[in-house]
């Protein structure tokens, strides 16, 4: 997917941008994919925390994409990997 270097980088991001909808990630034991969840009326993305940065990086984008981004500005890098999320 993306470069080692960058691979961090870009979880980062996705955590922020996250944090910045009021969005909690949550990287717990799990036998569960992961994914968005919504509980007491806050939306969670729950993951299994012995995941690879790739996975973490698709189900947080799957997850975000799910959502109007139209309103806040997000990089151009982090744009397209929203764009190819599924």
């Amino acid at each position: 997917m993306t470069q080692p270097s960058t691979k961090k980088q870009l979880l980062g991001m996705l955590e922020d941008l996250a944090r910045q909808m009021d969005i909690r990630i949550r990287y717990e034991k799990t036998t569960a994919r992961g994914g968005l969840c919504k509980h007491n009326d806050k939306y969670q993305i729950i993951i299994d925390r012995k995941s690879n940065d790739d996975f973490k990086i698709d189900i947080i984008a799957a997850a975000l994409k799910s959502f109007d981004l139209s309103d806040i500005y997000i990089a151009p890098k982090l744009r397209d990997v929203l764009e190819i999320a599924q």
